[in-house]
This record gives C-alpha cells, structure tokens and sequence, in this order.
C-alpha cells in the first residue's frame, strides 16, 4: 500500500485521501460453464489492484498507471466514450455511469491505479478497475453504496458504457469473497453458495497433507490469451446450436455427454459436437469437485482437475507446450495429485494440487523449464482472500 501512496504523491504532489484493494478472481473450474449454465468454483487469490484518489480543484480528471507508466486525462464536461482513450474508458465510465445515477461531482481528481491485474486480460482489467472506481468514489463522496449497488452499477459501466462482456459471477466474487471459503455458483439459477475450502496449507488437517498452489508460467501476455477469447466465442456459437436440437424435457447442461458420442443427433456438426462435449463435461466435474470440497477429500478434487485439463487438451484443443510441459512434468512427480489451466486473467496460470514432498519435487523441474523455454516460472499458494473494499478514507 506504501508503494502506490509514494507513486501518486510523487506524480501529483498530493496525499491520498482513498485508497481501494481489488483481488483478482481465480474461477478453479467451471470457466466455460457459463455457455451451458452449468455450475463453477471461484475465490480470490493472491494479484490485486489498488486505486488512489485526491481532490482536484478543478474539474478534470487524471489517471496514471503506475505499473505500466500509462497517463491519461479527461474533463467531468467531456464523459463520452473514445476508443483511443484505452484502458482509461473503465474510469471514464464511471463518472458517466455515476452522473446518470443522479451523482453529481462537486470537482475533478487525481487518480493512480497499481497492480499486478493489470497486466490481465481485458475483461479482468476492466472488472478490476470499474470496481475499484466506484468504491474509491463512493468512499470520497459518501454515496453510501451497498454491494450490490456496486455490482449493478459495474456491470452497467462494463456492458453499457464500455461494451465488455463481464461475468456477473466474477462481479459477485470480487463483492462477497470471504477468507477461506470458495464460491459455487449454480449459473441457471443465478445463485451461490460459500464453501470453507480444506486445501490451504499441508498442517491443515481438515485437507489431509493436501493443499494448492498456482504455478506462472512467466509467458508474455498474449500467449494463449487471444487463442482463449476466440474459444469463448466459439463455445458459445456452439451451445447455441446444439440447444436447438435438444428435447424439450433437456437443458443443456444435462444433456448427455454420450449421446453426443454416440451421434444421436445426426446433422450436428462434429465440431460443434465436440466444443459442447467439453462444456458439459467441465461443468460435471465440478459438481464432483464441490462434494470433494465439502468431503475435504484432496485426491478427488486433484482428479476433477486433471480430468478437466484432459478434456482441455485433447478435445477442446486449448493448449501452449510450455502449460502442458509443466502439468506432464507436474504428473510425473510423486505427491502431486493434479493440475490444471484455470482461469484467472494471466496467461497459462496453473491450479496444482499436491503435499509438501510434492511441491519440493516439482519445483526441481523449473531449472530445466528455464533451460528449455528461457522462462521462469514461479509458484504461489492458493489462499482463497476477501473481498474489494476500502483501505483508506477521506480524513
């Protein structure tokens, strides 16, 4: 927190006055489940995003991103939305969302945004910043916003304003996240529920020795990044056509995943076929990898892991050899359990379940990683954190 006060105090010679922490989602399983609402596991992990606001006095705002040397600036008269503004149309939006909800700014601000989310893909930068806006605004002028409010209000700015696709169930984690505990959320019925999560630390009982880290491949950003958009898209365009030909009495996330083998439809595109086939068995799995959660059995959580990264691989097709590497290797090694790419907007991240022995073995394997695809990975733990909220008021 020290680090953003210094940088915001150095580039606009002003104390902070709000100061906002935003946790990076991490969705374990269940990333495509949306397309079929089906069901996903999600918590906050360890990236964050920290926003930093002083009064102008004036009426213009000035953003700087500290982490990427970004500056962007605007005027409270001038709120429409300009492609060339980037990354600074999520602040943007905002003000022009918050001014059509009857607020009414009295002055400009300085603002410095800092964090490793930064660095994340679209939709998790957008998320990020918009939340951290709204409540660094709210702190700085009393709106006396609800959690809810602020998940109305985002995802208005993101779809409305912005034009982004957000996922209201990311909002929803970012707003209600508590130490410890999981999300499982029910995407038909738009519902969730907190499950304490066992698998934190190997001196945990309640996980058996078991506990989870996430490894960072180290790539550059677009590595598997636009490759994954694309899936999105495509997974849903092919939903969408297999919902067409289904029985009334089905919804899509129960239709069987044989009857998709065994060609019961006929005229169903084979790649259809197959895209549907992953998204209704990912969304399966993590049904299986709720009870472990709730059984605190390690080994069956570990196997919904790897069974889901099989299906990733072998017929979703989404895959970077540098991922698949490391989980082959991860697989190799006694007292790793399973492994798979989950989404939490970096590029390739991890999810690896495993006991101490485990993790002390694998990390063996990052020298010859290094030695093959000149990239450092690294490791961290997975503790699931709280939610977004407000470091520092207005004094």
């Amino acid at each position: 927190m020290e680090k953003i006060a210094a940088f915001h105090e150095l580039n606009y010679k002003k104390k902070v006055q709000v100061l906002t922490q935003v946790p990076g989602v991490v969705t374990i399983m269940g990333a495509f489940s949306d397309f079929c609402n089906g069901f996903c596991i999600a918590g906050t992990g360890a990236l964050g995003l920290r926003v930093a606001l002083s009064d102008r006095d004036d009426n213009t705002v000035r953003v700087y991103d500290a982490t990427k040397g970004d500056k962007k600036h605007f005027t409270l008269s001038s709120l429409k939305y300009r492609k060339e503004d980037r990354w600074a149309n999520y602040v943007k939006g905002v003000f022009a969302m918050l001014v059509d909800e009857g607020v009414r700014f009295p002055h400009g601000y300085d603002i410095t945004l800092k964090g490793a989310l930064l660095y994340c893909d679209r939709i998790t930068v957008s998320e990020s910043v918009i939340m951290g806006m709204l409540m660094a605004l709210d702190g700085s002028l009393a709106l006396g916003y609800t959690r809810k409010d602020f998940i109305r209000i985002a995802y208005r700015v993101a779809t409305e304003y912005c034009g982004i696709s957000v996922r209201l169930r990311d909002l929803i984690t970012v707003s209600y996240a508590q130490p410890g505990k999981v999300f499982h959320f029910d995407l038909q019925s738009s519902s969730y529920e907190l499950m304490d999560y066992p698998f934190m630390n190997s001196e945990d009982p309640r996980g058996g020795g078991l506990y989870a880290i996430i490894v960072d491949p180290s790539l550059p950003p677009q590595i598997l990044r636009d490759e994954i958009e694309e899936k999105r898209a495509d997974a849903h365009e092919c939903c969408r056509e297999l919902r067409k030909h289904l029985p009334e009495d089905y919804t899509l996330r129960t239709y069987p995943v044989n009857d998709l083998k065994s060609h019961i439809i006929r005229d169903l595109d084979e790649h259809v076929r197959h895209t549907c086939e992953y998204v209704i068995s990912e969304t399966r799995y993590v049904e299986r990898a709720r009870q472990a959660i709730l059984d605190a059995d390690g080994r069956m959580f570990a196997r919904c892991l790897s069974n889901i990264y099989i299906g990733m691989r072998d017929v979703f097709d989404v895959t970077c050899p540098e991922v698949d590497w490391l989980i082959r290797r991860a697989g190799e090694v006694d007292g790793v359990y399973g492994a798979c790419y989950v989404s939490n907007g970096d590029s390739g991240s991890i999810f690896m379940v495993l006991d101490r022995k485990g993790e002390q073995d694998f990390v063996r394997c990052m020298d010859d990683y290094k030695r093959i695809f000149d990239f450092r990975a690294k490791t961290r733990p997975f503790m699931p954190g709280g939610p977004a909220h407000v470091v520092r008021e207005v004094e």
